[in-house]
């Protein structure tokens, strides 16, 4: 009976963490959904709610975490919001320490 106890829990431990990261992971490519110049509802909208935000002035930085499809990794991929609209996105290592230019979040540090 021990042993039937035990395979279950971890049957639903497994079936607990699969569900969890996919309700966190969304595919990177709901990304190709994004142009310069979309509100930032329409972000949401398009890519869900944001796993991190933060602003400074009139920049917004919302970060996403999504599954990077065909090679199985989750990747941070950040969307610049200036004035209520996109100005730039993508990946956060391909924009180096260009990300945050003159509008660095306190303690922001490019990846």
């Amino acid at each position: 009976m021990n042993a039937s106890i035990r395979r279950i829990t971890v049957l639903a431990a497994t079936c607990a963490a699969a569900a969890w990261m996919v309700g966190c992971a969304s595919s990177s490519a709901k990304l190709n959904h994004l142009s310069l110049g979309m509100s930032r509802d329409e972000v949401v909208k398009t890519l869900g709610r944001p796993h991190g935000v933060s602003a400074q002035g009139d920049v917004e930085f919302f970060t996403y975490n999504l599954l990077n499809k065909g090679v199985g990794d989750i990747k941070e991929f950040v969307v610049r919001i200036q004035k209520g609209s996109v100005e730039s996105f993508g990946e956060r290592s391909n924009f180096g320490s260009s990300l945050f230019g003159t509008n660095a979040p306190a303690g922001a540090t490019a990846k």
